[in-house]
């Protein structure tokens, strides 16, 4: 009896210990997690602040002036926003096939005879056009409307709190891009056309946004066999965001091929 009595109580002891080392290795766990996510979340901030930065700076830029015959004009606004709030409580699909098929054709002509003209005042139609032609995927038609709002600093509307019209362009274009890709549909010259402008004009864009272009192209060159501009695409998104490029296992493949 004594024997067993003895291997009873080694067995509590050892069943303690390692009730013990459990705990300490799950509470080791708990803090290396916890650390992590304190990590992200001090970076998503980060995040959110330098875009709540760049849009106060674009709008601190943008175009002051008003339309000349401000009372008509404004009576065309208040007709646009009212359209708009008839779309709300729809589905995002029906939200565009409404815009497609009766908004954009309604408000386009004004926004072309803007350019026509050569009109340089704050114009929310305009803006709004460009938004519905994205938000639609019709990029290729929104290019020019894009390219004066731009040179002329146009403020997105009011209820895109965080996003300044550089960053809703270039996210846009980048989202119907690389749908695009995925269905085999070509995507050029628009992709790269808004790709320069963004970086030659230095665009008040997040740098995420940057990086997410040169690694979509990196993915192109890659597809086509173009590896060493691909690696220049992937190396440079990864220096401008080194966090969430996530483009290392695609360069070190590269650079066994070019080897």
């Amino acid at each position: 009896m004594q024997p067993i009595a003895r291997q009873f109580k080694e067995a509590v002891k050892s069943g303690r210990k390692k009730t013990a080392s459990s705990k300490s290795s799950g509470r080791k766990t708990e803090k290396v997690t916890t650390a992590l996510n304190f990590k992200w979340d001090r970076i998503r901030k980060r995040e959110a602040e330098k875009k709540d930065q760049l849009a106060e700076e674009y709008e601190s830029e943008t175009i002051r002036q008003t339309a000349e015959d401000y009372d008509h004009f404004q009576l065309l606004v208040n007709s646009l926003e009212a359209d708009l709030k008839k779309l709300s409580g729809l589905s995002p699909g029906d939200k565009n096939k409404q815009k497609q098929e009766f908004l954009i054709p309604k408000y386009i002509s004004a926004a072309q005879k803007y350019i026509e003209d050569e009109e340089s005042y704050r114009n929310p139609v305009l803006v709004e056009v460009i938004i519905m032609l994205l938000d639609t995927g019709q990029v290729s038609e929104a290019m020019d409307f894009m390219c004066c709002a731009m040179d002329q600093k146009q403020p997105m509307p009011e209820r895109f709190k965080k996003s300044n019209l550089p960053t809703f362009i270039a996210d846009s274009v980048l989202v119907w891009a690389n749908a695009r890709i995925a269905r085999g549909q070509p995507h050029e010259p628009e992709f790269t056309e808004i790709f320069d402008a963004m970086v030659i004009n230095g665009w008040k864009v997040p740098r995420e946004v940057i990086a997410k272009y040169h690694k979509l192209s990196g993915d192109v060159d890659m597809s086509k066999g173009e590896l060493k501009s691909a690696l220049e695409h992937f190396i440079r998104a990864t220096e401008i965001d080194p966090a969430g490029a996530k483009c290392t296992t695609k360069i070190n493949q590269i650079k066994k091929k070019l080897d």
